[in-house]
């Protein structure tokens, strides 16, 4: 039986792969955003260091030409005048700048503030007058001495600035990599389903293999891995194949042998009962003999019948379905002869003591399977029936969609745990009848050489009581 698919090994290697890969493509973007980001705090570090030095000579001229500067000295941004307009652009669609997010303070050796940018804060900065960064509150600063520490320029930016591109660089390197991963989960479901279509056939192949079909598996081209399965599954095979075989000759054989002695045995005794005269002490125990070698001859005829049944093909020879009315018109006849099934015939339907069918509905009996393992299906059913039902009520027969037989019949249900193993060899639902228990294994081993199916069903549907067995033929 197939497992569910969530435990199959595609479902199990597509969720460890696709946690493995995204696993590892967390961990390495996560080590790429640590990288990135002090790769971009050293970038923006450098970029303050290099406008205060920049701006250091432009700041002198600027100073020079306005008396030496004061706090409320402002020097305009180019981002907020000169560069960006709508009237000096080139048609290149970078004319937008964006945002100056630098800002600066020019300061002389004792702290007086002497100019500022057009975004800086009126009052200085909190940084002490010392070359190097500073950190404020919402502020990375980097101060430079020069001149011997007669002029100072603090140049800032603000850490949003820094925070917000950092994460737009990391939401652009994570956004292809979220896009990606179900892309990924495809491609592995994909590669997984090819992968494994040798595993596939293997095991469809093993689940077509049973009692009736032991022929090896094909290796076609199978992987190394599949392979050795192969070669190890149609060993175990042929070993099995070697057991049943010789089960069933000794089986087939032993049945065989025992028919002629019995035969004579139950000849003799039932010689002995006609010879010995009534009321003599000896006849009744000649009588139990005689009842016993019949029950013994039974069991030989079930034997041979289940060796044949598990040890042949069962399909029709042709190959395709054939009639299978008739086959069974004449089992019903011979139970018949046997003294079962006695009576008339009324209203175009069969009824006698025991058995009942509609005739005219046995033509449209047909199937894929050999007349005699029919035949010995149908005998085995109704014999059940017949021993195991109750005496008031017949045995009804009924064909259904022209490849379903249904046999039935009243009397106690079967208990569920008795039902699921009445198909079991020596099995029987009860002691009333003297059967033998290989009926039904008998029938379930024709069925499964022949791809039909057996059902039981105890309570017969529509009824509170009895048994029903159907048969679903195969059909070609």
């Amino acid at each position: 039986m197939r497992q569910n698919s969530n435990q199959s090994l595609q479902s199990i290697l597509t969720r460890r792969l696709t946690l493995t890969v995204g696993i590892f493509w967390l961990a390495g973007s996560v080590l790429a955003a640590f990288s990135m980001y002090h790769e971009m705090q050293e970038a923006f570090d450098n970029s303050l260091v290099t406008t205060a030095y920049r701006y250091a000579p432009l700041i002198d001229d600027y100073l020079d030409g306005h008396l030496g500067g004061s706090a409320d000295e402002i020097l305009p941004s180019p981002a907020k005048g000169e560069i960006r307009t709508e009237d000096h652009g080139d048609g290149d669609g970078d004319e937008d700048i964006g945002e100056d997010y630098l800002m600066y303070h020019v300061r002389d050796g004792d702290g007086r503030l002497l100019l500022r940018s057009y975004n800086a804060q009126e009052h200085p900065f909190s940084a002490p007058l010392v070359e190097g960064f500073y950190n404020e509150e919402d502020l990375r600063i980097y101060t430079a001495m020069l001149y011997g520490g007669e002029q100072v320029i603090q140049v800032a930016e603000p850490l949003e600035h820094r925070r917000e591109a950092l994460f737009e660089s990391v939401m652009a390197q994570f956004l292809p990599i979220a896009l990606l991963i179900p892309a990924v989960i495809i491609g592995v479901i994909f590669a997984l389903k090819r992968g494994l279509n040798p595993v596939r056939r293997v095991r469809d192949a093993i689940e077509e293999r049973g009692d009736g079909n032991l022929e090896p598996i094909e290796q076609g081209e199978a992987p190394e891995e599949i392979s050795t399965i192969i070669t190890a599954v149609n060993r175990l095979m042929e070993k099995l194949g070697a057991a049943l075989s010789a089960e069933r000759i000794f089986t087939a054989h032993s049945a065989h042998e025992l028919r002629t002695p019995i035969a004579a045995a139950l000849a003799q005794t039932q010689r002995l009962v006609e010879e010995l005269p009534e009321g003599h002490e000896s006849r009744k125990r000649a009588i139990q003999c005689e009842e016993a070698l019949k029950r013994l001859s039974r069991l030989a005829e079930k034997l041979l019948q289940l060796a044949r049944a598990e040890s042949s093909g069962g399909f029709s020879p042709t190959g395709h379905n054939q009639p299978l009315g008739p086959t069974l018109q004449l089992v019903i006849e011979d139970l018949k002869r046997a003294g079962l099934g006695l009576g008339g015939e009324a209203d175009g339907v069969e009824e006698g003591a025991d058995i009942r069918f509609d005739a005219d509905n046995l033509a449209t009996l047909s199937a894929n399977i050999d007349l005699d393992a029919f035949a010995i299906c149908m005998r085995n059913l109704i014999e059940n029936a017949l021993k195991y039902g109750s005496d008031d009520s017949p045995v009804e027969i009924a064909v259904l969609e022209g490849h379903i037989v249904q046999v039935s019949n009243g009397g106690a249900p079967v208990s569920p745990e008795d039902l699921g193993q009445l198909t079991t060899r020596f099995k029987r639902s009860s002691n009333k009848a003297d059967g033998s228990g290989l009926g039904l294994a008998i029938v379930e081993a024709i069925a499964a050489n022949t791809k039909s199916e057996l059902k039981l069903y105890s309570p017969r549907p529509g009824h509170s009581d009895g048994f029903m067995a159907e048969l679903c033929l195969h059909q070609s």
